[in-house]
């Protein structure tokens, strides 16, 4: 059990005000996401999810609600219908009706039912916990495909972009506002190399590369687990909004085929797993089932390549710029999670022939 922890006397008063929290409610962290504050409440023998929205991150919160409850309203018919067997968030509204609660400090707060009897992984041994984490985020998009496009907004634009989060990166090391380039000279030729992936990238949106609602963070611990290794509901909805299908499955990639979790700071036990790759690309073509595109599933291993390299700039940018987006533990978290996924991207890319290989054929 996490250990309690006390809260800011004016916000405990806040949220409890907000969702009629008793005196006696408890507070304790949940998860370990880098981006939002996650805390689970106990409160007469109930237990919900309370979330602080990361503002400097998300700059319209308005808009994220929005997509939360468009999302979790589609998929709720979804699973009602009987076309989605996967639990749904419930987003728990304040005793006004609102989908969240602006406290007097401007700090976004919202709850949801928690989730009973589930766990979370950030790494995965076994190739079958694979395969069905990548069913899971396959069925989940496959339910979003009847989702009016419109209806979600772009929360963070150009969000995986690698254009742009090369430029950025680029930028951040001309700028050099942390003083820290010169002891991340290595990392920072990394990154540089990553541009050979940009002409492909290029190439596949001129192809006509499908445009869909997708997650965008697809990661292994975004998922909710029974005790039986089964996938039971997808969560973090707040990057929820239009994008590429080999988004989600390259973050699947880059989180799933290493042995390893993405800030571990030995780069030599960095490693693909081609029986999880092969669980991979098997799990996610059954959840999507008809979904995919042929230049979709061509594309699986450069998927994985390509987000590994952009997730790798976004950590090398933020360390260049003083870690001012990703929470960190201790100084250089930041190089070491860049330097964990180029070499990632280096293994992948030097695999990829063998990789493609593993993805079943279309019927």
């Amino acid at each position: 059990m996490n250990a309690a922890v006390e809260l800011d006397p004016r916000i405990r008063r806040g949220v409890s005000e907000a969702w009629g929290l008793g005196p006696r409610a408890r507070f304790s962290p949940l998860g370990n996401g880098l981006i939002n504050r996650t805390l689970l409440v106990r409160d007469d023998g109930r237990r919900r999810v309370l979330q602080c929205l990361n503002t400097h991150v998300f700059r319209d919160p308005e808009l994220v609600m929005r997509n939360c409850h468009a999302v979790t309203a589609h998929l709720g018919r979804e699973r009602a219908a009987g076309r989605y067997g996967y639990a749904v968030l419930e987003l728990v509204p304040t005793l006004a009706g609102e989908p969240a609660a602006v406290l007097d400090d401007g700090s976004w707060w919202r709850m949801y039912d928690h989730v009973p009897d589930t766990r979370t992984h950030d790494t995965t041994a076994a190739p079958a916990l694979t395969f069905e984490a990548a069913r899971g985020f396959g069925a989940f998009a496959s339910a979003l495909c009847g989702l009016d496009r419109d209806s979600v907004g772009e929360v963070i634009p150009h969000f995986h972009d690698p254009v742009r989060r090369f430029h950025a990166f680029r930028a951040a090391l001309a700028a050099d506002r942390a003083g820290r380039a010169a002891a991340a000279v290595r990392e920072c030729n990394a990154a540089l190399a990553f541009d050979e992936a940009l002409a492909h990238w290029q190439h596949l949106l001129e192809a006509g590369l499908p445009w869909r609602i997708t997650h965008n963070d697809c990661k292994l611990n975004n998922l909710l687990f029974d005790a039986g290794g089964r996938a039971v509901c997808v969560v973090d909805l707040d990057t929820v909004m239009p994008g590429s299908l080999l988004f989600d499955f390259g973050d699947m990639g880059r989180t799933m085929l290493s042995p390893v979790p993405e800030d571990c700071p030995d780069p030599e036990r960095i490693e693909v797993r081609r029986d999880h790759f092969a669980a991979l690309a098997r799990g996610y073509i059954e959840g999507c089932g008809e979904l995919l595109a042929p230049l979709e599933r061509d594309n699986l291993v450069f998927a994985a390549r390509l987000v590994t390299g952009v997730i790798g700039l976004r950590f090398l940018t933020d360390h260049l710029d003083g870690d001012r987006y990703f929470r960190v533990a201790h100084p250089g978290h930041n190089l070491e999670r860049a330097r964990n996924q180029f070499a990632l991207y280096a293994a992948l890319t030097r695999q990829a022939d063998a990789l493609q290989a593993l993805v079943p054929r279309s019927a």
